[in-house]
């Protein structure tokens, strides 16, 4: 108890110097929302940002022409009126009325064209957009049309904004700016403002009510319809340390908690804290490899790692004793639609003699592996020391680089780094269910070749396309056909071995109401009681 009273108290000054130097300003503001993140924000382009921290941020500052609802099915956001021709391949989109930037300036059909450009441009899922795109034209102010080579079905899903990075609309010349040019005063069209100057990496993100913005008139579903504001402030406060943060929500330094870990979830309860999964689907862990050098890029040594991964002992890990957790041997997710265990049946039980095996026809010789992990998320961290430990009953040479998360980013994206200047063998990694589930927002399945997609780099020619069959199909029941045959695929391929699925989930003090079950975390719709 001594312990936690301390860190109340380091806390309580702490964020008193944040909100300006007044410790009793900090606490006493009922319209101001503070939240621990899952992480620190590292990329502001909407159409850049990789990560669920991202996303959030992404949809709070910007508006995108669709949104997704509880259902995950695309809505109406920014589009008033829209409708596709009877060939099925011209889309005639009209803009809501009165569409204002943060600045003031109207939003136009320019400045959708170009940020839509900018996102097809740099993006894997934008891309598949991109490839079957005739043209994109401006018809007025307020109307525009996209037309295709050949009818997609899944248009209105891509322009909600699935997975990350998205489509959130940008103003044109910030749409335009070089590539590699940093967006460090972003000005959106969303519920909320981000204020540049309040900004500290590694310490707060903090966003602000616009007032300006005009709700739709539908009541709230998923992150659709009505995006009310009810705080006037929302405020980041970045906390690397899991029960530093844990012990600030249960003292009322903090009112939200995007990530909870396992073993901190019956600390938050017998104090009377809402604890909670927010997303419709479990989350994904997985396995990711380097295939830019060996061993990972040859197939034997990926087969090796998934003979080693026991999702029965990997998942327990990450969920504790309170959590919920499954296995699940599907490249979807378990208890989604597309969930299948097609082509696993050789990988479901671990095998260390035939992995150690295979490693050697790999061409493996006792050289370290740079397994990278973080210990600023407790689900990697977990996973990252199981997976060692398999690795090394192997008789791998495991030399495990822990940094913090956004470090880790960078590590996992740069392409073609020679070991020691950089490079990595592989690493652990999960995402929320709701953006993982489906072939076009599972960033890992995309097996393209060229180096655009995400990190680790595979190349799979009949894998992508497989996948590209799954994006033509018609329906959803030859969607289905078609995803258990990418599905036996991925198996051969093995682009990423599943660990399990589990839970993950948010806390917030007993004031806070209106919490949304949605696609990811929304901040409208909160109020602070």
């Amino acid at each position: 108890m001594k312990r936690s009273g301390l860190l109340g108290l380091g806390l309580s000054l702490g964020l008193g110097l944040l909100a300006g130097g007044d410790p009793a300003a900090a606490q006493g503001n009922s319209r101001v929302l503070r939240v621990v993140p899952s992480a620190d924000l590292a990329e502001l382009d909407p159409t850049r940002g990789p990560n669920l921290v991202a996303r959030i941020y992404q949809q709070m500052v910007f508006d995108t022409l669709f949104a997704f609802d509880s259902n995950l099915q695309p809505r109406r956001m920014m589009v008033e009126d829209h409708g596709v021709s009877a060939d099925g391949l011209t889309y005639r989109f009209t803009l809501r009325p009165d569409l204002r930037f943060h600045d003031g300036s109207s939003v136009t059909t320019r400045d959708v064209v170009a940020t839509i450009e900018r996102w097809m441009n740099g993006t894997s899922i934008g891309g598949q957009l991109k490839s079957r795109l005739a043209s994109l034209d401006i018809v007025d102010e307020r109307t525009f049309t996209l037309t295709l080579k050949q009818r997609f079905g899944l248009v209105e899903f891509m322009l909600a904004g699935p997975g990350a990075p998205i489509a959130g609309i940008m103003r044109e010349a910030d749409a335009r700016r070089p590539e590699g040019a940093p967006l460090t005063r972003p000005i959106g069209s969303g519920p909320f403002r981000y204020l540049a100057d309040e900004r500290r990496e590694g310490n707060r993100v903090v966003f602000e009510r616009n007032p300006d913005y005009i709700p739709r008139s539908e009541p709230p579903d998923g992150v659709a319809g009505a995006r009310v504001v009810k705080v006037d402030r929302v405020e980041w406060i970045i906390m690397p340390d899991a029960t530093t943060a844990a012990n600030a929500l249960a003292t009322g330094e903090v009112d939200f908690l995007e990530a909870v870990g396992p073993d901190l979830t019956g600390f938050l309860r017998r104090r009377n804290m809402t604890v909670r999964r927010i997303a419709a689907l479990p989350s994904v862990a997985f396995v990711r490899t380097n295939f830019q050098i060996p061993p990972f890029n040859d197939v034997r040594a990926r087969q090796a790692l998934a003979l080693l991964i026991d999702q029965k002992e990997m998942m327990p890990a990450v969920a504790g004793a309170d959590g919920r957790w499954g296995e699940c041997h599907s490249f979807s997710v378990c208890g989604s639609v597309l969930a299948t265990d097609a082509g696993s049946e050789p990988f479901r039980a671990t095998d260390v003699a035939r992995a150690r095996q295979l490693l050697q026809e790999a061409g493996y010789r006792g050289e370290p592996l740079i397994l990278l992990g973080t210990t600023t998320l407790a689900p990697i961290n977990s996973m990252t020391q199981v997976l060692a430990r398999r690795l090394q009953d192997a008789g791998v040479n495991v030399d495990v680089q822990m940094t913090d998360f956004p470090t880790m980013l960078q590590r996992m994206h740069a392409q073609d780094r020679p070991i020691g200047q950089g490079g990595y063998h592989l690493f652990t990694y999960y995402a929320i269910g709701t953006s993982w589930f489906h072939p076009l927002m599972n960033l890992s399945l995309d097996v393209s070749c060229g180096t655009r997609n995400w990190a680790g780099y595979p190349c799979d020619e009949q894998g992508e396309r497989l996948r590209q069959a799954f994006f033509e199909a018609p329906d959803d029941v030859s969607r289905r056909q078609r995803f258990e045959a990418f599905q036996r695929r991925m198996w051969e391929y093995l682009p990423y071995v599943p660990a399990g699925t589990f839970d993950v989930f948010s806390a917030h003090r007993p004031n806070i109401q209106g919490v949304l079950d949605a696609y990811f975390i929304a901040y409208w719709n909160i109020e602070k009681r």
